[in-house]
């Protein structure tokens, strides 16, 4: 019996095998999913530091070109205002009093005098020369100085651009996957619910159904010594108050009995005729043939102080449920009507 009732329990419940494989399978994608973010996270925020970084340097680049612009308008300036002073200079050689350059170098008295002159206005003439092809250097190299820092520029102005662009597409992907996660983990919540459930019918299942083993069992063995004893169970009953019939089986709690050990408790009973317990809300409360309150299911209606309410709990009068409390702990009171 015990064996027919395991393998009716194991052909109820094939799906958590099948469930299972599932369940590992998605938590293995979701194990997956969480290590992609991870590695995604860690990109944006490589990202980030990069994006600040090349605006440090994009800062230095626009301050460098800023002082750059500054030098070049003083380089030509410069320039200018010595190409007017070097035309004025020249024009006060050439027109002074009438006199030309010429006209300097012929005015000399002497031979070494004339030789002075001569190497005097070469002297002024390389002067202005050398001098304004410094200013003209001066300003090219810093032309090309400010479009060098412009190259710059525009270089970390597109690599900025760029890693705007990636890291927008890297949280667009992080929202994804997130989204994939959390929906990942509500299938898995719900099927791991499902096999709680599951796993809770077939113990339930199992429950009773090794309780109608023992019942069954029971049952066979009473019979068994009834016929030894050249009777029948019903041959053993003894009639009471309420035109109930009890078992009196030496194991079996009875009125007259008062007190029975059994399943490791002692079993008492109290009478609704003294405490009718009206309050207890037991659904399909009625009295069976032999005088004990049951509810709906046939469940005897039992108070404890060992087991929550709810607890079904095996008696020696049948299986039974914990609707009340109040009496002592190692003591089972079954609820009747004697």
């Amino acid at each position: 019996m015990m064996t027919a009732c395991t393998c009716a329990v194991c052909l109820l419940c094939p799906a958590p095998g099948v469930r299972a494989d599932e369940l590992d399978n998605l938590e293995s994608e979701s194990s997956g999913l969480q290590s992609n973010l991870e590695q995604i996270n860690k990109e944006l925020l490589s990202i980030g530091t990069q994006i600040a970084e090349n605006e440090n340097e994009l800062d230095s680049i626009n301050n460098d070109i800023t002082k750059t612009q500054e030098q070049l308008a003083i380089a030509k300036n410069n320039e200018d205002d010595y190409y007017a002073e070097m035309k004025i200079r020249i024009q006060y050689m050439y027109e002074n009093d009438g006199e030309s350059m010429l006209g300097l170098i012929f005015s000399a008295d002497s031979f070494p005098d004339f030789i002075n002159k001569v190497q005097f206005v070469q002297t002024v003439s390389e002067y202005d020369r050398n001098m304004f092809k410094e200013l003209q250097e001066l300003r090219n190299a810093i032309e090309k100085e400010e479009k060098h820092l412009k190259k710059q520029q525009d270089a970390c102005v597109d690599l900025e651009e760029e890693l705007k662009s990636k890291r927008k597409k890297l949280k667009e992907k992080a929202e994804e996957t997130s989204t994939d996660i959390e929906t990942l983990e509500a299938k898995i919540q719900d099927m791991k619910a499902q096999q709680a459930e599951e796993a809770a019918r077939a113990a339930e299942e199992a429950r009773k159904a090794e309780e109608a083993a023992r019942a069954s069992e029971a049952n066979n063995n009473g019979n068994s010594d009834a016929s030894k004893n050249g009777s029948t169970p019903a041959d053993n009953t003894e009639a009471s108050g309420g035109g109930y019939t009890y078992p009196s089986d030496g194991g079996v709690l009875t009125p007259s009995k008062g007190v029975n050990n059994y399943g490791g408790h002692r079993e008492t009973y109290y009478s609704q005729k003294v405490l009718p317990g009206h309050g207890l809300a037991i659904p399909g409360r009625h009295v069976a043939a032999d005088g004990t309150i049951r509810d709906a299911n046939g469940f005897l209606c039992l108070a404890s102080s060992d087991y929550p309410k709810g607890t079904q709990v095996m008696t020696s009068l049948g299986m039974g449920i914990v609707y009340d409390t109040g009496c002592a702990s190692g003591t089972i009171d079954i609820y009747t009507d004697w």
